[in-house]
């Protein structure tokens, strides 16, 4: 596999890459959670969240996604950004800890990932606020810190598949599409390419490990 430049950034995807697991597995369980904390029920939940994260990625303001999420979702329920924003805290500093039992790490590109000493950027879809995302990260067996770049709510101002998600990292981190790759598994990260940088599929082993 050729490139005309030296890949020095790898981008990397989570659900289906980094994890086996489905990002409908994830989902399933993380809403079964998460409407038990809210008291309410699994339907009620999904429809809630799920609608407010679409009005937020729907959303082309210059508001990072987590701002854009609390004003959806409070628009929605009638309740305070503020009322959210302390339910969502409290549910990932307790109970979202317990979808580490069911994260099922890709162990062979979770060891090749570990070895790495190329720069690294974390690009999953951004739907989660910093500290879910980085518990996801630990959920793997990798370490937020080895990360050169961890994108989520707070610091994404678009969501995949939009090619600006990917633009907008570039254009922070002063980097070169060319010297990049992104290895994922779905046409949402292969929206990748509308800004230059390469795609690589998970179950292209070969490539991938080449590049690493």
């Amino acid at each position: 596999m050729q490139f005309s430049h030296e890949i020095n950034y790898i981008f990397l995807d989570y659900d289906g890459t980094i994890i086996e697991n489905a990002e409908e597995e994830f989902l399933r369980n993380y809403f079964s959670l998460l409407s038990k904390k809210l008291d309410s029920t699994f339907d009620e939940t999904l429809r809630l969240v799920m609608s407010s994260v679409q009005d937020a990625v729907a959303n082309q303001d210059r508001m990072n996604l987590f701002e854009k999420f609390g004003e959806a979702i409070s628009a929605r329920s009638g309740k305070s950004k503020e009322y959210w924003i302390d339910k969502f805290l409290e549910f990932y500093n307790t109970d979202f800890d317990q979808l580490r039992q069911i994260t099922q790490p890709n162990k062979e590109f979770v060891n090749v990932v570990n070895k790495t000493n190329k720069s690294l950027i974390f690009a999953s879809n951004p739907l989660f606020p910093r500290i879910a995302t980085y518990k996801r990260i630990q959920f793997a067996g990798l370490n937020p810190e080895m990360f050169y770049y961890v994108a989520h709510m707070e610091n994404s101002t678009y969501a995949k598949p939009n090619p600006l998600f990917f633009k907008e990292i570039i254009e922070k981190l002063k980097l070169h599409p060319a010297e990049c790759v992104m290895i994922g598994d779905s046409d949402f990260d292969k929206a990748c390419e509308k800004v230059g940088i390469k795609f690589i599929h998970i179950s292209e082993e070969e490539k991938w490990r080449e590049i690493f």
